[in-house]
């Protein structure tokens, strides 16, 4: 005959072990969490993938006179400062009359890597198996960005939006640029940097809809030390949403010459 305890603690025991397994699927199912527990985890992502079309967004530019990058003051070297004050920007905090400015941007020439990165116009990530592109709806512009591992090249240009070789670290996307063109600014307001200068990006996808971007900046030329921009934030634009295709916002020279015509020179007492 069985001993009634034994049986009663068995009984007992084989319930404690199949509770909490049975309350936690109950629990799963019901798309509910325990008091005390973590919520629910967002959509999934692969933290490596950084495909899809992205606006920046808050803040807008920097409201400090000598950067849209960052709120600090820069370092300038005394060429750096020199380069800097010769520029003469038609917007931001030392805008002047457009048409007795100098920027190169007034005259159609390409705006640039730095400053289309800064610049709050959608762009893209597309992965291919040895190269990210990167394609911007201002001037309908595209970057290639290397992952097949190769080295920087002894002389990488000048080019317009420099050369750019990649590699992770961890969940970060960390590109290296060299050989920008430096007749051409950084920014809106007149960066100045020079042929030695040197770029280093760091772009992180937060969760499926957030990434954001920081950059160090090292020329000896220009500046004194390397120095870093505020963080840039990103969101991901929906497909059928207003950013979730991207435009023709080309800068075309037929279009400026018109602008100088009707409204630059005319702003600046030049006769039509």
């Amino acid at each position: 005959m069985r001993n009634p305890v034994i049986v009663f603690i068995a009984a007992l025991a084989l319930a404690i072990a199949i509770f909490p397994q049975t309350a936690t699927a109950e629990t799963a199912q019901r798309g509910g969490a325990g008091r005390g527990n973590a919520p629910p985890p967002g959509p999934q992502h692969d933290p490596r993938d950084l495909s899809g079309i992205w606006l920046q967004r808050g803040g807008g530019p920097s409201s400090n006179p000598v950067s849209e990058w960052t709120k600090e003051q820069l370092p300038f070297t005394p060429k750096g400062k020199a380069e800097f004050e010769a520029r003469k920007p038609g917007k931001g905090p030392r805008a002047g009359l457009p048409a007795a400015g100098n920027d190169p941007l007034s005259e159609a020439n390409v705006p640039g890597l730095l400053r289309t990165l800064v610049y709050a116009r959608p762009f893209q990530f597309i992965h291919t198996p040895d190269k990210v592109v990167q394609l911007f709806e201002w001037f309908r512009i595209w970057r290639e960005i290397w992952t097949d591992g190769r080295k920087m090249p002894e002389d990488p240009g000048p080019r317009f939006y420099g050369y750019s070789i990649s590699r992770w670290e961890g969940d970060a996307f960390v590109v290296e640029t060299a050989g920008l063109d430096p007749r051409l600014w950084g920014d809106e307001w007149g960066m100045p940097f020079s042929e030695d200068m040197r770029v280093l990006e760091r772009w992180r996808r937060l969760d499926r809809d957030n990434m954001e971007l920081t950059i160090t900046f090292t020329d000896p030329v220009m500046y004194t030390k390397p120095w870093t921009t505020d963080t840039k934030r990103f969101r991901l634009q929906p497909k059928g949403s207003p950013n979730g295709e991207m435009l023709e916002v080309i800068f075309a020279p037929i279009d400026e010459q018109d602008f100088n015509a009707k409204i630059r020179n005319p702003s600046n007492g030049v006769p039509r």
